[in-house]
């Protein structure tokens, strides 16, 4: 795994871009409340940068635009995280609706996700996608949800043998608050159990069926992320007896521990209180497959 690097990259260039999409933006949703910047304070950081302040690095930018579907008298909440490469980098977008069901929002962000993936590189994109999302979110109210595949396994058709499965998930960083929140929200969902730790680096276990399991890691990867990948697998056949038993955790939650600053301001763990939350949950064996070193818990209070 790479090692935890000093953030010094000039990202002046990218700043300018975002600043001026963001001007574009505020002038074509100017109602109240239509377009929402999570941290307000950041456009002035930003513009520090550009101006040469480089002691200093601000948080990625999270805003959020909230949209009139016409047709359907419904609205969406569009949340978007911007990299700080971004436009060299794709943005994270999150939609949402009280009027959409599961199946039609997951349809939904995976359809904005493949219309995200089909623009230019280096091609500034959230006009173009609430634009796409006004012309086309309407056909996505109105999606049934396809016959449940387990309901198919009743009838003795294309049944699998089920699996267990405890997945170790590493990220280069967790800082957007929307990722956050729909990592969480997508674990709960699936019925998985296990932890998110946002930072730098963020690491992610789920536990649970390993189809569900599977899934969770899909929808992660519709996310925009600098480095995501699974670090540790464990399956084991799921009987009647262990399913219980195989799992660690007793929910799905974010959790945290006390950090040190980085020098752009990214947010290191305490890896030490990291160990002590896995041992205390009979997982400290994981240390070494996340970080390659071995792990020691200090009796030290």
């Amino acid at each position: 795994m790479e090692e935890f690097e000093n953030f010094n990259a000039d990202l002046s260039e990218y700043f300018e871009l975002q600043l001026s999409e963001v001007d574009m933006l505020v002038s074509m949703y100017s109602n109240y409340g239509e377009f929402i910047i999570t941290l307000p304070s950041i456009l002035t950081e930003m513009k520090k940068y550009i101006d040469g302040d480089k002691n200093y690095v601000p948080s990625e930018m999270d805003f959020t635009l909230n949209l009139n579907i016409p047709e359907r008298s419904a609205k969406l909440e569009v949340n978007v995280s911007l990299p700080h490469e971004y436009p060299a980098l794709k943005p994270f977008i999150s939609v949402r609706s009280s009027e959409l069901n599961r199946h039609q929002q997951k349809e939904l962000n995976s359809a904005v996700s493949d219309y995200v993936n089909t623009l230019g590189i280096n091609e500034l994109c959230i006009i173009s996608v609430a634009n796409w999302l006004t012309e086309n979110a309407q056909n996505y109210f109105s999606l049934q949800p396809p016959e449940n595949a387990r309901e198919k396994t009743a009838n003795g058709k294309g049944r699998t043998k089920d699996s267990l499965c405890r997945m170790w998930i590493y990220s280069h960083h967790i800082y957007s608050k929307f990722k956050r929140k729909d990592i969480i929200d997508n674990a709960q969902d699936l019925k998985l159990t296990g932890f998110s730790l946002p930072g730098k680096p963020g690491f992610i276990c789920v536990e649970g069926m390993k189809k569900e399991c599977y899934e969770f890691f899909q929808q992660l990867k519709m996310m925009s992320w600098k480095k995501l990948s699974i670090s540790k697998e464990e399956i084991e056949e799921a009987t009647k007896h262990n399913q219980k038993i195989f799992r660690k955790f007793q929910d799905f939650q974010e959790i945290s521990f006390q950090v040190r600053r980085g020098p752009a301001r990214e947010y290191h763990m305490d890896m030490g209180q990291f160990l002590k939350y896995l041992d205390e949950h009979k997982c400290g064996y994981v240390f070494q497959d996340l970080f390659g070193i071995e792990g020691h818990v200090s009796n030290d209070k």
